[in-house]
């Protein structure tokens, strides 16, 4: 009998509890989704008593303002919550877990302004919360209702042609965990075989793009260019980002200071990834600290979202059109929803037409570049549609030898690959050539002060990786590009790549592309060439992986958009590209090649100036009058000589030789008479 009652009230629960139905619309097809009693969304509404909190035995998930995603393991706690607010189960839709936030991403006809939506919103019982900046005909409502429910009926009433749920989804960074000195270790930015603990030879040409960079425009690159970071935390006093950050955004914290709060070591390792990617695209580099960024003189942008269990969709909206309104060029994004699971995540249609509108007509009309990484899942990516966006770049990973690493994600929505560590045994064994990158100072980060993580003090991490990690190098050569020819669109970027990208893996490219490898792995080297041809220049005479001629003289065009010249050069009249020239060069009347010049403290008579890395561009230098330090000032009295670009005159020699370190000349730079014994002659491309 016992039995009997037992069974019967097991079938009177999986009654009551039985899992629901519902629908919305998407583009006018309709989506299905499934109830799901495993957690809850609990939303407090306008009649939710300010001091009431949650039963003890509600376990919280995740909190955001006015919405908690929970746990129940008391059956009278879901009468509680239903009597102080709203109480929604989890959903599941298209294989993966949402949950409800309250909200709706909605059409309202005629794109009216705040009032009249207002007006709207209250006729149809909804609030407005806002209407988006660069997509205006979608507004963000709010419901105090079934959200998803309420979608379909203003749609099949012909009340609005479209409505969607905002949900809070699973998302995840792309990363499995994780001059200057440790520049030697960054393979990935160039390789020559030299490092023999990298299992192979394989690299993305930075290095080589940079001196490309240096003998065109006087300085490694990334002047004028902004790069936004999509991520969690970042170390924004670290010793190797001095000078690098720009306003940015806490959209997890809702203030201004995207600094990294929870790191915690060992468990969910918050608050890093964004210190690491940041790093990887842009870290201070030729400054004699730790490791060197892709695009050296990129400013970045850094903006925090809340990257861990679930992330409500709406942040990444508010974050992009941040960023829009920040001057972004590039948004480089090292998330997106979680891998391995072998479900489809889609945009929601508002990020979606965000992303096609600031693509096409942000930078002036000329497009924002937006890159996502590809994902670690070894799954196809057009299960992620955040990386098949057909308006981003995915960004996949090859390994040092050039293949794919084992885990990235691989389809016909793949675009590019940029190179990144590997692990052995498919992905169950050893960490294999990892990244250094910049990490949380001290202990805040990856590595917590062990020399075999990295650095003995904890300010290097050396097992970043992932396409993760892929995906800010890509960004940052990206930035490269837009410093040598700022006029270039998103598609001709685009279609650099497809072009100069080099075919690698041993795999079978049809049309030059490849689901495995995309477009293939991006050559620095080559699509900085290529730039700078569109831009009208001479690049005949350039050879990656070989030597470059003297291009000519180094291009003097103000870099105007360089906001950051704090020094006093009251001679240069055209010197808008020393970032951190602190010095009174009152002689340079078109200093346009001081990219470094902090030890000018009262360069009137340059006795003294052993500072000046890159002093390419002191053509007029009419105040070296009394020079005796600079043994090779490209201006002093022997007008001929011109070692920025990559030549001593006969008899001359540079401070350390063939290389200088020292004032005014190109450590690349070599004898006249070097350049008579060679066909090709100039600066070597390879880094020495």
């Amino acid at each position: 009998m016992k039995k009997l009652f037992f069974l019967l009230f097991t079938l009177l629960l999986t009654t009551l509890l039985s899992a629901d139905t519902l629908y919305y619309y998407v583009e006018g097809k309709k989506v299905t989704l499934t109830e799901d009693f495993s957690s809850y969304s609990f939303i407090r509404t306008s009649l939710t008593k300010a001091n009431f909190v949650l039963p003890q035995s509600v376990k919280t998930l995740k909190k955001h303002k006015n919405i908690s995603i929970v746990k129940l393991t008391d059956k009278n706690d879901t009468e509680t919550l239903k009597k102080n607010g709203l109480l929604f189960p989890a959903y599941i839709k298209d294989g993966a877990k949402v949950h409800v936030s309250g909200q709706l991403f909605i059409k309202i006809p005629g794109q009216p302004d705040k009032e009249n939506a207002e007006k709207w919103c209250e006729k149809n019982g909804l609030k407005l919360v806002k209407q988006y900046k660069y997509v205006p005909e979608w507004y963000l409502v709010s419901v105090e209702e079934n959200p998803i429910t309420k979608a379909a009926s203003l749609v099949e009433s012909k009340i609005t042609e479209a409505a969607e749920p905002s949900f809070f989804i699973p998302l995840q960074k792309r990363a499995y965990k994780p001059n200057d000195p440790l520049f030697s270790n960054q393979w990935h930015l160039h390789n020559d075989s030299s490092n023999t603990s990298v299992t192979g030879n394989d690299h993305a040409h930075v290095a080589e793009a940079w001196e490309v960079m240096k003998a065109f425009k006087g300085n490694l690159g990334g002047k004028g260019v902004k790069l936004a970071i999509v991520d969690d935390g970042f170390d924004l006093d670290h010793e190797d980002f001095t000078g690098k950050f720009l306003a940015g955004r806490d959209f997890n914290g809702d203030d201004d200071d995207p600094t990294y709060e929870n790191s915690s070591w060992g468990s969910d390792y918050s608050d890093m990834h964004g210190t690491c990617c940041a790093g990887v695209a842009a870290a201070a580099t030729d400054n004699a600290t730790g490791v060197s960024g892709a695009c050296p003189e990129c400013r970045i942008i850094p903006i925090r979202m809340d990257m861990y269990s679930y992330s409500l969709d709406e942040p990444a909206i508010e974050a992009f059109e941040w960023a829009a309104d920040a001057g972004a060029d590039i948004i480089s994004n090292s998330w997106g929803p979680e891998d391995g699971t072998g479900k489809t995540v889609n945009m929601n249609t508002t990020l979606k037409n965000l992303v096609a509108n600031l693509t096409s007509t942000g930078r002036n009309g000329k497009g924002i570049i937006i890159l996502f990484a590809a994902g670690n899942g070894d799954e196809s990516i057009e299960k992620d549609g955040f990386a098949s966006n057909p308006n981003v770049f995915a960004i996949g990973a090859t390994n040092a030898k050039g293949n794919r690493a084992y885990y990235s994600d691989y389809g016909q929505s793949l675009d590019f690959m940029a190179p990144s560590c590997d692990y052995s045994n498919n992905g169950y064994g050893d960490l294999i050539d990892g990244i250094w990158t910049i990490d949380n100072t001290g202990r805040d980060g990856y590595n917590t002060g062990k020399s075999s993580l990295g650095d003995s003090k904890g300010n290097y991490t050396n097992d970043f990786g992932g396409t993760s990690s892929a995906c800010p190098l890509a960004a940052g050569i990206t930035g490269l590009l837009l410093a040598a020819n700022p006029n270039l669109t998103r598609d001709e970027i685009y279609e650099i790549y497809v072009e100069t990208s080099e075919k690698v893996g041993n795999a079978n490219y049809s049309n030059g592309f490849n689901s495995n490898y995309g477009y293939g792995r991006i050559n620095a080297c080559e699509a900085v060439k290529k730039a700078f041809e569109m831009a009208g220049k001479d690049v005949s005479q350039v050879t990656c992986g070989g030597t470059v001629i003297n291009p000519g003289p180094i291009d003097e065009d103000p870099d105007i958009d360089d906001t950051t010249d704090t020094g006093t050069d009251t001679g240069d009249t055209a010197d808008t590209a020393d970032t951190t020239d602190t010095g009174t060069d009152t002689g340079d009347t078109a200093d346009t090649g001081d990219t470094t010049d902090t030890s000018d403290t009262t360069d009137t008579g340059d006795t003294t100036d052993t500072g000046d890395t890159t002093d390419t561009g002191d053509t007029t230098d009419t105040g070296d009058t009394t020079d005796t330090g600079d043994t090779t000032d490209t201006t002093d009295t022997d007008d001929k000589e011109n070692c920025g670009n990559g030549f001593l005159d006969d008899g001359e020699q540079c401070d350390d030789g063939n290389r200088i370190d020292g004032d005014g000349c190109s450590k690349y730079c070599m004898k006249e008479e070097t350049k008579k014994l060679k066909s090709n002659g100039g600066c070597s491309l390879d880094f020495i």
